[in-house]
């Protein structure tokens, strides 16, 4: 005989605290925090969700999720983020290949500061830095 779970029992849910938060929320906020769970890789809690929106606004100006959208470029969780970020650019997007006698020659940090830090914002937010486009 196959055993049947108790159809009376209530079984607590985790996200029932999650779900009043979100309701709660106005549908321009509901689609910024869909936009954030969409692209950035790590999951939030209510909390931390209304610190990075509040954090956005703030230092960034985004506050839409089409904001959002256009604007978040890059995340890393490395202690040089502004270095791989500007590693990434260079190489990457501009389809550039470094030969491999000069690779570990060049001073990321610089290309950053030189090149890169007017068309780009950041922040770290936990353990993830987060890059943003000035003009989106």
């Amino acid at each position: 005989m196959i055993s049947m779970p108790n159809p009376s029992a209530v079984l607590p849910r985790a996200t029932d605290s999650f779900e009043a938060w979100y309701d709660a929320k106005s549908e321009d906020e509901q689609l910024l925090i869909d936009e954030i769970n969409d692209r950035i890789s790590t999951g939030f809690d209510e909390e931390e969700y209304d610190q990075f929106i509040a954090k956005l606004a703030d230092d960034i100006g985004v506050i839409t999720a089409d904001n959002l959208s256009d604007a978040l470029f890059y995340q890393t969780d490395r202690y040089n983020a502004e270095e791989e970020f500007a590693e990434y650019i260079f190489t990457e997007l501009s389809c550039k290949e470094l030969p491999d006698e000069i690779q570990g020659c060049i001073d990321w940090q610089l290309v950053w500061d030189t090149a890169y830090r007017f068309d780009f914002s950041s922040f770290k937010f936990g353990d993830t830095t987060y890059f943003f486009h000035n003009n989106f």
